[in-house]
């Protein structure tokens, strides 16, 4: 198993379709305040009668940067990369000389799972990095004493989105569609699903004369929320990895390798 996450990791690395969206993760977290000031000193030419608003603080803590791992496009791009991860070696071919040199295919999906944590890891940490490079360009960067509860968010978000990629694996691989793992990447990291949440609220409502909101309840949701609560994000989070994983484990051992 050690050898085949090792693989999977190395596997994961090399693929250009990840240096590229790394890349990527970089720039959109790089470029939020030169962009913010590009804008600025456009709106200064605008004739005086226009109002010009501030664009750029005159200094941002490190907490608000934390708050907003995913800058940008940066939480479809995550997910777009872990589904392109996830398919490869099916696409390719190579899982059918992977898969038989262990006991279960399903331990597969294990494995590539393990690598996305660390995939995520990267991700994150890299738009981070280009958020506070970029920032601290343009403006001045204060230490603030939220840093800490900030962290513990942080890890909450990241919980979730390791939810969000047990569903992409269950799809992706275990239902063997990557164009449909692909979608519901564009839909999860837009927060799309909202739209189908409020018709399913409104269709209960409608119907037994009583109000939910299941979106207080989902992992796209909960993730998209600057400082999710430790109930239910947390319980929520171990929920969907749990059961999603099982799925695609227990769904995939059961297909045909081809």
């Amino acid at each position: 198993m050690s050898n085949l996450i090792r693989m999977d990791i190395h596997r994961m690395f090399k693929a250009r379709s990840f240096k590229v969206c790394l890349v990527l993760a970089f720039l959109f977290g790089f470029l939020g305040i030169p962009l913010a000031r590009l804008f600025s000193l456009i709106l200064t030419f605008l004739p005086d009668s226009i109002e010009i608003g501030e664009l750029l603080p005159k200094s941002v803590t490190i907490s608000s940067i934390l708050q907003k791992p995913f800058p940008g496009m940066n939480s479809i791009l995550i997910m777009f990369s872990v589904c392109y991860f996830y398919y490869a070696d099916i696409e390719q071919g190579y899982i059918k000389n992977i898969a038989g040199q262990v006991s279960k295919k399903g331990y597969t999906m294990i494995s590539r799972y393990i690598a996305v944590i660390l995939h995520n890891l990267v991700f994150i940490a890299t738009g981070i990095i280009g958020n506070l490079i970029g920032t601290a360009l343009f403006v001045r960067l204060i230490v603030d004493e939220e840093i800490l509860k900030t962290l513990g968010s942080l890890g909450l978000r990241f919980l979730l989105l390791q939810g969000l990629c047990a569903i992409l694996l269950l799809v992706t691989c275990g239902l063997g569609s990557k164009i449909f793992g692909m979608v519901l990447s564009v839909v999860f990291g837009a927060g799309l699903m909202s739209l189908l949440y409020l018709s399913i609220d409104t269709a209960v409502s409608l119907a037994f004369k009583t109000k939910i909101a299941i979106e207080q309840y989902m992992p796209d949701q909960l993730m998209d929320q600057t400082a999710p609560a430790l109930i239910p994000a947390l319980p929520v989070a171990v929920l969907t990895i749990a059961v999603f994983l099982f799925l695609a484990v227990r769904v995939f051992d059961r297909r045909e390798v081809r």
